[in-house]
């Protein structure tokens, strides 16, 4: 069934493949971004807010018409160097959530997919040690706690929330299956790879709209 998406962070790596795959499968896409001049995509299902997720009303009109939301937003760094500082406030996606769940009640919206990371919250103790040890001691901790506090307010939020937790993001346009994992035990089941392309995260993304299995939900994804 062919929706109305609002989505954050359509000119990004991964968002751009989530624009374009939507479009492709029929689904119109409302993208809030700061500068629409930097997206080439068109098509006549594509509507191009100019503003910032930050704000509420921004995000309030955005979001009218919608059915759905879709975010792909990250802290970002620097630089891809896990050393590399934030350039943004530690709170950034905390309160771009804030603002959303509000909206998304006043508008009567109830799903909403978004990007998260695998490593985070309960899924840490069960990450490969060196994505541990990012975490643990260099600038990435600063997005994961960012990622957790996002995860957190879905999960009070009264939504039909999910988050995908995705692995390292690959660069290859990936064709196996998303291997979905959850902490078991004490231990992933089952147990993930290191990487997922963008491409496969940005299909999982929209696919997740439709699934009511992943409601309330935060798997890792993964791919060979």
């Amino acid at each position: 069934m062919t929706k109305t998406i609002l989505l954050y962070g359509g000119s990004g790596r991964t968002g751009t493949f989530v624009m374009q795959q939507a479009l492709a499968a029929g689904h119109s896409v409302r993208a809030l971004v700061r500068n629409p001049a930097v997206i080439s995509q068109t098509d006549a299902k594509l509507t191009l807010i100019k503003g910032t997720p930050e704000d509420a009303d921004d995000v309030a009109e955005a979001m009218q018409g919608c059915d759905v939301v879709i975010s792909t937003l990250n802290n970002a760094r620097a630089s891809d160097s896990p050393f590399s500082k934030l350039v943004n406030r530690d709170s950034l996606l905390k309160d771009i959530i804030d603002v959303t769940i509000a909206a998304m009640h006043d508008q009567g919206l109830r799903r909403i997919v978004s990007l998260g990371a695998a490593g985070a919250n309960e899924s840490y103790d069960t990450a490969p040690l060196l994505m541990r040890m990012l975490i643990k001691w260099s600038h990435l901790g600063h997005a994961y706690r960012d990622h957790e506090m996002v995860e957190d307010a879905l999960a009070a939020s009264g939504l039909d929330w999910t988050v995908g937790r995705a692995m390292m993001l690959g660069k290859k346009e990936g064709t196996a299956p998303v291997i979905e994992s959850y902490v078991v035990g004490g231990a992933n089941q089952p147990k993930p790879v290191m990487q997922i392309s963008r491409t496969s995260v940005a299909q999982w993304l929209i696919e997740a709209l439709d699934r009511a299995d992943l409601h309330g939900k935060a798997p890792m994804i993964s791919q060979k």
